[in-house]
């Protein structure tokens, strides 16, 4: 049964969730998987799932085609933009590792959970649920962010024993500037490309900026805004039926020209030979 309320989202029956692409890129993601199997992409990347897998997708992740077994059958949790941007603050000060956790996440979506970690997943979906329907409460709205932001650091924490070398200290001044930039970055409306853009919004120069970046993760802040553009460039070319010119105006790029010069920079190839030969290799 699919509930919804506001930026939220749950469902027993993944056929009853109509998660678009764009709302997925969008989206906080959590998938369950209790019976059957699926396999799908994540930046072009594919992933198996089974059952008591759990698939964590967070925004800005691009989402491809996937195939599953007709009997496939899990619990669904999607939080939208402003859940997630208002959920991100309270986890911040709660696990200074996070993101040492979402960069993890990137690489790897789907998580083997406990047995321990199945019953919880599976008690706060339950819970959500009872809020879902109990529109007499005037505290409802609130209580499920709160709940929302117990299931996101429930899961970051499922991860505790993935990430190697995690430290233990406080978070630095450099670790917020750090978290603010990527909350930034994964705004689903966000086509900034300019360092100078974002260290403007966080009251510092571009060259700090990137200097911590480097610091705390090895890459630039350009690094990271490339990735995220490009991310969103193989998306639209791949899972959308956009023109070029319509993909060039959707992320702010001056002109189509420009566009396909910086496609072709960092993918090797123009829009349009980028689209076919990714349309071949998917038939194949």
């Amino acid at each position: 049964m699919l509930k919804s309320f506001n930026d939220l989202i749950i469902s027993d029956n993944i056929d009853e969730v109509n998660i678009t692409s764009e709302t997925i890129s969008s989206s906080f993601l959590a998938f369950y998987c209790e019976r059957g199997a699926l396999q799908f992409s994540v930046e072009g990347e594919m992933y198996h799932v089974g059952e008591g897998d759990i698939v964590i997708c967070t925004p800005r992740n691009i989402i491809g085609l996937y195939m599953r077994t007709p009997d496939l059958q899990g619990k669904v949790i999607s939080a939208g933009e402003s859940i997630y941007d208002e959920t991100l603050p309270g986890v911040f000060q709660i696990d200074p590792n996070w993101w040492k956790k979402l960069f993890f996440l990137r690489q790897n979506p789907v998580v083997h959970a406990t047995e321990f970690q199945s019953k919880l997943f599976q008690a706060y979906f339950n819970l959500l649920m009872v809020y879902m329907e109990d529109s007499d409460n005037p505290y409802r709205q609130r209580i499920l962010r709160l709940t929302s932001q117990a299931v996101a650091v429930e899961l970051l924490h499922a991860l505790e024993n993935e990430i190697i070398g995690q430290s233990t200290s406080e978070t630095s001044q450099k670790d917020r500037l750090f978290q603010r930039f990527m909350s930034l970055l994964s705004r689903p409306t966000n086509t900034e490309r300019e360092v100078r853009a974002y260290a403007e919004q966080l009251l510092v120069t571009p060259k700090y900026l990137s200097a911590v970046c480097k610091e705390k993760t090895g890459r630039t802040a350009m690094d990271w805004i490339t990735e995220s553009t490009v991310s969103h460039i193989k998306y639209y070319l791949l899972q959308t039926d956009l023109t070029i010119k319509e993909i060039a105006f959707k992320l702010d790029f001056p002109d189509v020209s420009f566009f396909c010069k910086y496609v072709k920079k960092h993918l090797g190839k123009s829009p349009v030979e980028y689209r076919k030969d990714l349309a071949v290799s998917t038939k194949e």
